[in-house]
């Protein structure tokens, strides 16, 4: 009888130990693995950088790093447009899996969203009615928004409202089913009655 139990006892230490060695390897490839990303973010962005932004004053500043690194932010105005009446910006900066989201929504004169529009027709870039089975983050910002929301870093930020023309830009709805890791969607959406132009790139 007492053999059983030690034969018991020690097939049970053995278990435990086999799960903490398997969890150890894990830990060991995994954590690091993370760890690298997260320190390569700061290299690369800095501490700050990692911060969500609000502030127009950062917005040049921060689409001029973008475009050095990737051509999917080239359709995106370089500087803030002098005409426009409002202007809400906002960037939230991927860290480790986290995706990384731009948007700058502007209400302009009439004319000058008519010419907008205009362009985009003649450009060729592929217009949808709606991003179909992808689920998109939240990309139309308050033109109040500021950093309040603990859930993401930012408030007021809310679905793209119905009366919008979306011409994407360097994004393919059917790619990104098919190659949903390591992908992006951008676009440009556009509102005549509203007078509102929104731009936005979201990559994970």
């Amino acid at each position: 009888m007492f053999a059983v139990k030690m034969k018991r006892t020690v097939k049970s230490i053995g278990a435990i130990i086999a799960i903490l060695i398997t969890f150890g390897i894990a830990g060991s490839i995994w954590i690091p693995f993370w760890f690298f990303l997260f320190l390569s973010n700061l290299l690369v962005w800095g501490l700050s950088d990692l911060e969500p932004k609000v502030s127009l004053e950062d917005y040049e500043e921060i689409i001029s790093t973008k475009v050095k690194y990737s051509s999917s932010y080239l359709f995106l105005p370089s500087v803030i447009d002098t005409e426009a009446e409002a202007t809400a910006f906002f960037h939230i900066p991927g860290i480790l899996q986290g995706n990384d989201v731009l948007g700058l929504r502007q209400r302009l004169p009439k004319e000058k969203i008519s010419r907008l529009l205009n362009d985009l027709e003649q450009s060729g870039r592929m217009e949808v009615s709606d991003f179909g089975d992808i689920s998109v983050s939240n990309c139309y910002p308050d033109y109040r928004i500021e950093k309040s929301s603990e859930e993401n870093g930012l408030g007021k930020l809310s679905e793209l409202p119905e009366g919008f023309r979306i011409f994407l830009f360097d994004s393919d709805l059917e790619d990104i089913q098919e190659n949903w890791n390591h992908n992006l969607i951008a676009y440009t959406a556009v509102s005549l009655s509203k007078r509102e132009v929104l731009y936005c790139v979201e990559q994970w």
